[in-house]
This record gives C-alpha cells, structure tokens and sequence, in this order.
C-alpha cells in the first residue's frame, strides 16, 4: 500500500488567527486547499493526517483519513509538509531521505521500521531537523513553502490559473445561463450543476480562467473577472463587482466589491463596502458597508503587527486576515495589514485598532474579552442557519482556543 501523511509544523504560527481552528494544510489558495491539492497528486493512496493534539478529534469528523496516527502494516510513509504548494507529486517509492528547503522539512521517505520517530509532536518542534540530521540521508530541494497568510493572497491569481489549466483543463458550462449574460472567453469558464447566472451579469475570463461550482446564484447586472473562484452553493447579490483574484468559498453570500481576496467556506459579505488582498475565515459576518484599505497613501510596503512583533510583509496591497466567528458592524472601517483575530466583535464608528486579539468585544465605549459562553452561542446560531450543528468537539475546540488565546491576550497586554 502507497502511504503519504501530511503534517504541520511549527511554521503553522504565523497563519494565526487563520489556523486556531484547523491545521494550515486546510486553508485554500486557487481552486484548492493545500490538501485537497496534494491528494489530487496521489490517486490511490492512503491518506493520513498529522495536526495539532487539540485538533485530532475535530479534524477526524471532516475525513475519512486516519488522523495522528500510522498503521505499522505498510512498508513506509512520505511525509509530506501541509505548507507545501505541489504542483507535481513527490515519489512515494525510493531510498530513504529527507528533502528541505532553508533548514525546513519539504518531505521525508521514510521506511516503517523508522516511522517511529516521526510523530505530529515530533514535526511542531524547531528542533526536530536536528535530531535527524544524525540518522538519515539529506537532500536540498526547491520546493515552495508559504510563510505568512499574505503569500496566499500574493499567489492566489496566479495559482487559480495553474489549477485550472492542470486540473479543469477546458471550460464546461452547465446550469441555466439567461438570456442577457455576456461571456467573454466562455473556454475559460466553468460553471457547476444548477447553477443560475441572471441577466445583465458579464463574465469576463480575458485575464484569467473562472471557476464557478455547484448551486450557485450570481444575481443580475454583477460582473465576475478571472481568475476567479465561487464554490457550491455561494449566493452573489446583485450589482456585484467579484474582480480578479477572488476566491470565495462554499456556502457564503458576497456582494459589493471584492478582489483579489480569499474567503473560506460559510462566511458573509452581502452588502456594499470594498474589499481587497484580504484573507478572511469562515463563519464570518461583515456587516453592510464594511471596508478595509489595501494600499497605503505612501505607496510603501504594508507592515502588519502580529502578537508582540511588527513585520513588514513587503507587499504593497494588502488589506486585512480576519480570523473564523469575527463580526463587524455596518461602516465598519478597517486600515491597511489590519490583523483581526478568532470570533471577536466589532462595533466601531471609528477605525478599530490595527491589531484585535482573538474573543475581543471591540465598542466604542467598551473594549474587553468575549465572554466564551455567549460567543459559543452566537456560533451556534449562525451554523443553525445554514444548518450545520456544532458537535461536542468543535466546542471543545472553541473552548481550548480561548484558553490559547487567553494566554497570548495577557502576553500582548504585557
């Protein structure tokens, strides 16, 4: 049996608050996650995942895929890197080594009688290369490894147009198009089952492919340009501006302006207000008017604070990471490399701080921690409406994020 088993490692950090409540391989960058990419590479292989401890239980609902653990029966393991973004398979078959990039694990081949040592514990410490080192066979390899969420939002154009042309291939229109709709490129284009394209939208694929799945409904006179990425079952308002680069998830409902930015599955952007080069979570409510600025009136490079450090991402557009159960008031109003944590509430008539804490209540009168229970409800509520139902493990995920979170609150505060 081939075996290869995707892990985290410690790098999983600077995708906070992306990544609290779900490993890094789970985040999506042109058509798909970095999982879902991988497994696209090895058809007829065993699958299994390596996360965070906290993580097993949940992540083990999502997949049929064994989770923390390898079975001694098979000859060996690839161990492959969650950050990796693959575009041609690593052999599974071959002598054993490790392959890294700048001091990093790309992949480790690995015989079953050495898997032993390769541990989701094992990969999280910086200091596990080193152990290695003194008992398997090295190989430099170029590999590209995202660093921080603003990578994704660099690359995503580019890797929309590289997973169509490898996986899709040719445009295939199906669902109902009305009369009124203007393609331009329509070989380009991808449209799911049952899905509906109202008058007045045009569809514009001269820069790049466009990609709409399943149950989709782009209401009239919106206009989507590729590259670009709507899942299943998204609803688009109408008068929508969807401009390159954007990449929405399952199940969420956007209107306004959108570009060049990722949304994951279940989240909320309905009403006017701009955003740009953003990366945003699920379960996400952007409130009617919400903006985020995407360029600084110096044109210079877009430093982000993150916990107690400041980083200069070296990009000149870069709106704002917005972290799962997040909600914004109307006219919210965010600055550019804004840093917005795990299920906070903002409610603002001024422009909120560039860097929120996960669990912050944010008012203009009052700033204080989230209380876990009513925020617990709120999630609830929001996933019974497009009926989903937290299970036990997902509330004890929340729960420990909080717990998390508490700790690096204090550290900020400090």
């Amino acid at each position: 049996m081939k075996s290869i088993c995707i892990f985290e490692d410690g790098t999983y950090r600077n995708f906070l608050p992306l990544v609290y409540n779900r490993p890094v391989y789970e985040l999506r960058c042109g058509i798909y996650s970095f999982l879902d990419r991988i497994v696209l590479q090895y058809p007829d292989t065993e699958i299994n995942l390596f996360c965070r401890e906290y993580l097993n239980n949940l992540i083990s609902e999502s997949y049929s895929y064994s989770v923390n653990k390898i079975k001694s029966n098979n000859k060996g393991y690839l161990f492959v890197n969650g950050r990796l973004l693959m575009s041609t398979p690593i052999s599974v078959s071959g002598k054993e080594e490790i392959g890294i990039m700048d001091n990093t694990i790309v992949y480790a081949r690995i015989l079953m009688k050495n898997c032993h040592a390769f541990t989701p514990e094992k990969f999280l410490d910086p200091d596990f290369l080193n152990e290695l080192k003194r008992k398997f066979h090295f190989k430099k390899v170029n590999a590209r490894l995202v660093q921080y969420p603003w990578d994704l939002i660099d690359i995503n154009k580019e890797q929309i147009k590289s997973d169509f042309t490898s996986h899709i291939k040719d445009g295939h229109i199906q669902g109902r198009i009305c009369d009124g709709v203007h393609m331009i490129k329509d070989f380009q284009i991808s449209i799911g089952k049952n899905t509906v394209i109202k008058p007045g939208c045009v569809l514009d694929a001269e820069n790049g492919p466009i990609y709409i799945g399943n149950n989709v409904k782009i209401s009239s006179n919106s206009v989507i340009e590729g590259p670009g990425f709507i899942g299943d079952n998204v609803v688009i308002q109408p008068l929508s501006r969807i401009l390159a680069g954007s990449n929405i998830g399952k199940v969420c409902k956007v209107g306004g302006e959108i570009v060049n930015t990722i949304i994951q599955d279940y989240s909320n952007k309905q009403h006017d207000g701009f955003l740009g080069d953003s990366y945003i979570g699920s379960w996400v409510n952007l409130g009617a008017d919400t903006v985020s600025s995407n360029l600084t009136n110096t044109y210079g490079t877009v430093k982000v604070q993150m916990f107690d450090k400041i980083i200069d991402t070296g990009q000149t557009f870069l709106g704002m990471i917005m972290g799962d159960h997040t909600k914004t008031a109307i006219n919210t109003k965010f600055t550019t490399g804004s840093i917005i944590g795990f299920a906070c509430n903002i409610l603002m008539t001024h422009t909120p701080s560039k860097f929120i804490p996960s669990f912050s209540w944010y008012s203009d009168n009052v700033t204080r921690v989230y209380d876990i229970r009513r925020e617990l409800q709120v999630a609830r509520r929001m996933m019974a409406r497009r009926n989903k139902k937290m299970t036990r493990n997902g509330e004890k995920v929340f729960k420990t994020i909080f717990a998390l979170t508490e700790m690096e609150r204090k550290l900020h505060d400090n």
